[in-house]
């Protein structure tokens, strides 16, 4: 039996939004999609959901028990991890050291790695962000130098810009992407595309340090379904609420932490969910 997300929350009590967070995060349900991409859930994701509460109310955080539910499917169909590591840990362990290595190839077969075992959505939610997050930590905290930072930041990118050929063709909305004038950090940017291009959009990606003058001419001439800009760090950039307010004319968002106090003053939308969220959140409303 097939149901939607609605009927799977009323089979096994657990919100709609908590069943999308797992199916994000975690990997845990593997919905079919109608001809309108439309989720529809099944007995063996029912199983998992009620596998997963049980362990929660025996005293298992949702990660320890959505892993411990996927490991044991694992093990029944013979795919699980030659070395007993849930495949989200090891693929996160393994890029995190090779962030450290400054090996470019170490890093990419990492990535390969990550690509092997993940869907999209998991690899960006568990392991990308997760090691991006550390590595910049470590290096505020002087734990990684300033040149592991950089070939880790470039290995990583170049390895996912090879994943965005073509992302601008078909028939799907149009978004344009860019980062802020002076922001060069557009890795996580490449990620949100990547997330949406997935969903049927056609990603227009003008990346580090664009101007507003530029991201103006491109927006009037591909008319696009919305412009994101994304900056890791907005509080480096309070001057530009009035630059930002010309953009509000049309549809336009910001996206990265700490954005909601520019954005109210520039008048437009702040996008503080994940990548995979707001792709999600994004995709819904263009199909309204």
């Amino acid at each position: 039996m097939l149901m939607r997300i609605g009927a799977l929350s009323q089979h096994t009590g657990i919100s709609a939004e908590v069943l999308r967070s797992w199916e994000r995060r975690y990997g845990l349900l593997e919905p079919e999609r109608t001809a309108g991409g439309f989720r529809l859930y099944t007995e063996d994701d029912v199983r998992r959901v009620l596998r997963v509460k049980a362990l929660i109310a025996g005293g298992a955080s949702a990660s320890q028990a959505a892993h411990q539910v996927l490991a044991d499917a694992r093990d029944e169909t013979g795919t699980g991890s030659a070395s007993g590591i849930p495949p989200t840990s090891e693929c996160r362990a393994a890029l995190a050291a090779a962030f450290r290595s400054l090996s470019s190839s170490s890093i990419e077969a990492a990535v390969d790695l990550v690509f092997a075992r993940l869907d999209l959505d998991s690899a960006i939610l568990d392991v990308f962000i997760p090691c991006l997050r550390e590595l910049g930590e470590d290096w505020f905290d002087g734990r990684t130098t300033v040149g592991q930072e950089h070939v880790a930041v470039n290995a990583l990118r170049g390895r996912l810009m090879g994943l965005s050929r073509g992302w601008d063709r078909g028939l799907g909305p149009r978004v344009v992407l860019a980062c802020p004038p002076g922001d060069y950090h557009d890795v996580s940017l490449i990620l949100f595309g990547l997330a949406l291009h997935q969903r049927g959009w056609r990603v227009t990606f003008l990346g580090a340090d664009t101007p507003i003058e530029t991201l103006i001419e491109v927006r009037e001439t591909l008319r696009p379904r919305i412009t994101v800009l994304f900056s890791a760090q907005w509080a480096t950039h309070p001057g530009l609420a009035g630059g930002l307010a010309r953009l509000a004319t049309g549809p336009t968002a910001l996206a990265g932490p700490n954005g909601a106090s520019l954005a109210k003053q520039a008048g437009i939308r702040w996008l503080q969910g994940d990548p995979v969220a707001e792709a999600d959140s994004l995709t819904e409303e263009s199909r309204a």
